[in-house]
């Protein structure tokens, strides 16, 4: 028999700017999602924002560092 023991979803977002991707993760936290960013990148050359990140799936185990 098959058990799932920990299950995310990694993405990667572009946000025209900090704030929006702040608004982002606050949205995040307001819905009780687990999430861990693992990389944000600020310099790209037309001004958007990318951010790496993980979050839970369907309310599975969330390993290691969240954010909320």
């Amino acid at each position: 028999m098959k058990k799932i023991v920990a299950a995310w979803i990694e993405q990667i977002l572009e946000f025209d700017s900090l704030e929006e991707s702040n608004c982002y993760a606050r949205d995040l936290i307001n819905k009780g999602k687990k999430f861990a960013v693992i990389d944000t990148d600020e310099s790209l050359p037309d001004g958007h924002v990318r951010v790496r990140l993980r979050k839970q799936y369907n309310n599975n185990n969330f390993p290691g560092r969240e954010e909320t």
